[in-house]
């Protein structure tokens, strides 16, 4: 979910029409022999109230659980993390008690999860003790774009004085913002230093920002995206998931064309601050689960064994505190 609300629908609309025409077999770099995708949606639409995929592609709009996750990592080395899906407010512990039951299923690739939250309730703290005592919750996200959010509204003080009791509980908090607002994001992480934070989906990048003759004009100017990124590879609190670049290309992305984005991530934040997001089933308005990790896989392919490590799997593991 990266622009305002509107927009973002509009541009999964369109891209949703026709899935991503570049081969898996075009792959070039090694396959992981371990990954930790820490973006992994799952959905009952039976369960949860979403407004959000009112307006989406048709791919979205319908139930996604544990049955469909596992066809579509099949042949990987996937365990997951749950992320949060935007409930609406009054389904938050409907959906946390239920990922808490996945992730206690025998045969679950779901270990852990990130879950949804208020940081700005009075009743924050209360909420994450009572969803705490398991050792499944890890995290929490609020999606800091939704129209209904002013601008500004995470460095409000009882949003802000949320996101340190994250940091006293040893939780972290997942950013997922507007490139626009990613100057808010770095203030706030700021006022927290004891807080752990991962911003989603390389910032929210538009991955057309880097074509030279994109079909239509992307969400934010290059340069911007990158300074803001370099701002906020400063505070070491705070590491990147390098998720959401292929939902925003159009039909026949390459890994040539994502690549600027990922190497900008990982060149600012380092090798030991970078995690993998598959971010599934969105991603599937751009390409399947599969076709995202082998393109990474070409990517990153120049980069050392153990840094390639590092993303699939064992920074993730620290970070969020996962065994």
């Amino acid at each position: 979910m990266h622009l305002p609300r509107r927009r973002f629908l509009q541009t999964l609309a369109a891209a949703a029409a026709v899935p991503s025409a570049w081969s898996v077999s075009h792959a070039a770099g090694p396959l992981p022999v371990e990954i930790l995708d820490t973006h992994q949606h799952l959905w009952d639409l039976n369960k949860f109230q979403m407004a959000w995929l009112s307006g989406a592609p048709e791919v979205l709009r319908k139930s996604y659980g544990l049955k469909e996750y596992a066809e579509a990592t099949r042949g990987l080395p996937v365990r997951a993390l749950y992320m949060e899906v935007d409930v609406a407010e009054s389904d938050l512990d409907t959906e946390t008690a239920e990922v808490r039951r996945i992730c206690q299923e025998a045969k679950s690739q779901t270990l852990a999860a990130i879950v949804g939250g208020r940081p700005a309730s009075e009743k924050f703290e209360d909420y994450l003790k009572r969803h705490g005592e398991a050792g499944v919750v890890k995290g929490v996200r609020q999606v800091l774009h939704p129209a209904d959010l002013p601008r500004g509204f995470c460095l409000e003080e009882p949003f802000v004085r949320g996101i340190r009791v994250l940091g006293k509980l040893g939780l972290t908090f997942d950013l997922c913002i507007r490139v626009g607002e990613l100057g808010d994001a770095e203030r706030l992480a700021a006022q927290c230093p004891e807080t752990q934070f991962i911003l989603d989906h390389c910032g929210n990048v538009d991955s057309k920002a880097f074509m030279k003759a994109p079909p239509k004009a992307p969400a934010h100017d290059a340069a911007d995206w990158q300074r803001a990124l370099e701002r906020m590879a400063k505070l070491p609190n705070v590491a990147c998931k390098i998720s959401g670049v292929i939902e925003s290309l159009p039909d026949g992305w390459t890994p040539e064309q994502l690549a600027p984005a990922v190497n900008h991530c990982w060149d600012v934040f380092g090798p030991d601050r970078v995690v993998f997001g598959a971010n599934w089933p969105v991603c599937l308005i751009g390409g399947s689960l599969r076709s995202w990790v082998v393109a990474l896989s070409e990517i990153v392919a120049p980069r050392p064994e153990a840094d390639r490590a590092k993303l699939w799997a064992s920074n993730a593991k620290r970070l969020y505190r996962v065994g």
